[in-house]
């Protein structure tokens, strides 16, 4: 009697445990959010493999990373063929230009030139700085500029005649719409850290060696803005110079033989910036007075770190649209 009441329950809670497992589960949308997928195959099959996470990259950039991590349940991912986003109507209308700006003429991608000249002193602003138009940055010391073609061609021939006019040796790359270009050089430099105990060697301890990086990356990420009008780029620069080695003196752990260690004294810069100037301009970025760790062509490398100096970096970009000349 008590198994034939107990029996019903028994097969609507196991029924119920069904209809759970198999119900998928709701994402709350409460605050109007859709689901929608955007094509990106044709900018990945020109990019190559991996690059739709520039896509989710830049789409962060513009619409702020705390949209995507707030009250609000939201979710954006990528693959190869298609960007998948989960957000309100506002959020992917900016999703959707965004992705418009690679994808549009793919097949025919507009490309960008890239220059880094080091100068030894600011000097060169005098002449150049009346042919150029500032624009806006909120990075302190660096400045922007831009001009026709023809003008930042000009300033640029003047500038690479001077005789403290230094170019990175990769000389001018070429970046294309959507994908970033780096240009860099550098090396490890090596120096004794420490001294350690070692008992099974002779005379009982050892130095210990670290080794410090050295060098310059600036990387270029450059976006053609929906209507073609305007290039908007993404520019970051990391600069890491040995200014000298320290010497601090050691006694050994052994028989307090005095050794020698070094403490490296590093300069290091590091800015990111976003610009945005006319399409059919060109961009000057002025870095300022810093590290130049790029040791001098036909030159052997030791130069690398015997020629400590800071130079004025500018950065030259060029858009070359539609893949022309």
């Amino acid at each position: 009697m008590l198994w034939s009441s107990i029996y019903p329950v028994v097969l609507a809670c196991v029924a119920m445990l069904a209809s759970a497992r198999a119900a998928p589960a709701q994402i709350p949308a409460g605050g109007g959010q859709v689901w929608k997928t955007y094509a990106i195959g044709p900018f990945v099959t020109q990019a190559g493999e991996g690059s739709q996470r520039y896509v989710v990259d830049w789409i962060l950039q513009e619409t702020g990373y705390p949209a995507w991590h707030g009250a609000t349940p939201a979710s954006l991912s990528a693959d190869a063929v298609q960007v998948s986003c989960f957000h309100t109507p506002e959020m992917q209308a900016k999703v959707e230009d965004v992705v418009a700006r690679f994808v549009d003429e793919a097949d025919t991608p507009h490309r960008f030139t890239v220059r880094v000249l080091g100068l030894d002193s600011p000097a060169w602003r005098t002449e150049a700085r009346p042919a150029l138009t500032a624009i806006p940055v909120a990075t302190p010391g660096v400045q922007a500029w831009f001009a026709q073609r023809e003008t930042a061609a000009t300033v640029l021939a003047r500038l690479r005649s001077r005789s403290d006019c230094h170019e990175l040796p990769t000389g001018p790359v070429l970046a294309a719409n959507g994908l970033p270009a780096t240009l860099s050089g550098g090396r490890k430099q090596a120096y004794v850290q420490d001294v350690a105990p070692r008992p099974d060697v002779w005379p009982g301890w050892q130095t210990q060696s670290s080794a410090c990086d050295e060098g310059l990356a600036i990387d270029v990420h450059p976006l053609i803005s929906s209507d073609k009008t305007a290039i908007e780029a993404v520019v970051r620069c990391r600069i890491d110079q040995i200014e000298r080695m320290a010497a601090v003196s050691l006694a050994s752990p052994v028989n307090q033989q005095r050794v020698q260690v070094e403490v490296p004294q590093v300069a290091a810069v590091r800015v990111g910036e976003r610009f945005r100037w006319p399409a059919n301009q060109t961009l000057v970025i002025g870095i300022g007075l810093v590290p130049w760790p790029v040791p001098a062509q036909n030159v052997m490398p030791v130069a690398l770190l015997s020629d400590v100096k800071r130079c004025d970096v500018v950065i030259v970009i060029e858009p070359r649209l539609g893949g022309g000349p």
